[in-house]
């Protein structure tokens, strides 16, 4: 059962520099209005990468038992 970490370990990291590099490029064009939208805007990608990991989160735990 090993194999699945090991192969959501893999596929999270591109993931996550990718998801990274689009919540900047976005953060950026909005940086200037006002900082009640950047703080918005840092909260809401800051959990927002947690949503689609779920599924993955789920899948590992389903079959560990």
């Amino acid at each position: 059962m090993r194999w699945r970490h090991l192969l959501i370990s893999i596929l999270i990291i591109p993931y996550l520099i990718l998801y990274t590099v689009i919540a900047i490029y976005i953060i950026d064009l909005v940086s200037e209005i006002h900082w009640i939208l950047d703080l918005v805007f840092y909260i809401t990608f800051g959990f927002l990468w947690i949503l689609p990991s779920i599924p993955f989160v789920n899948w590992l735990a389903r079959k560990e038992n």
